[in-house]
């Protein structure tokens, strides 16, 4: 190969790649965000969060409101077994809930990790804040429910020992970016 020819090569691979990287320059971006919070997968970690865990009995759905594109669904729930913090007899849970919802038909982003009280049926819920005293005009924040699956002895044998055994390492800093495409 001549030194005219390997230049030229050169010189054209050049000028791809130059117009490759301004294309790829000039198309609308993504974003990056972090998406962060405890492993609701570890039942340890939700323990070690969590301000109050219990086994309750959904009463009653109380309302449903939607605010700034989040919709929030009030439960009435009955206590059953206190496993963490103190809760009273009845109380209110809010939880949230995605939008458009109507009686008795909610859904959540993760109904294993995050089930929609629902009237008639035991969970074990863990609230991060807000007030579990049952006093009127007052309510907690749910962000943990699951359907009882070990029965109110077996649920409180687990949650004792998830409680008894909290992570090694600080569960606050789990973060992974996540790129949203352009739109």
């Amino acid at each position: 190969m001549s030194v005219k020819a390997w230049v030229g090569g050169c010189l054209v691979a050049a000028v791809a790649a130059a117009g490759a990287a301004w294309f790829t320059a000039a198309q609308e971006t993504g974003t990056t965000h972090a998406v962060c919070g405890p492993d609701l997968g570890r039942d340890e970690v939700v323990a070690a969060q969590s301000k109050a865990v219990a086994v309750v009995e959904a009463v009653e759905n109380t309302s449903y409101r939607e605010d700034g594109g989040s919709a929030y669904l009030t439960t009435r729930v009955k206590t059953l077994d206190t496993l963490k913090g103190e809760f009273g007899d009845v109380l209110d849970v809010t939880q949230g809930v995605k939008n458009g919802g109507t009686p008795g038909r909610y859904a959540t982003e993760d109904p294993h990790r995050y089930a929609v009280l629902e009237p008639g049926r035991q969970y074990v819920i863990a609230v991060q804040s807000g007030s579990t005293a049952g006093t009127a005009g007052t309510g907690a924040w749910a962000w943990y429910a699951e359907p009882v699956q070990r029965g109110l002895a077996g649920e409180r044998e687990h949650w004792q020992q998830a409680i008894a055994h909290p992570p090694e390492t600080a569960v606050n800093g789990s973060c992974d970016d996540v790129d949203a495409p352009a739109g």
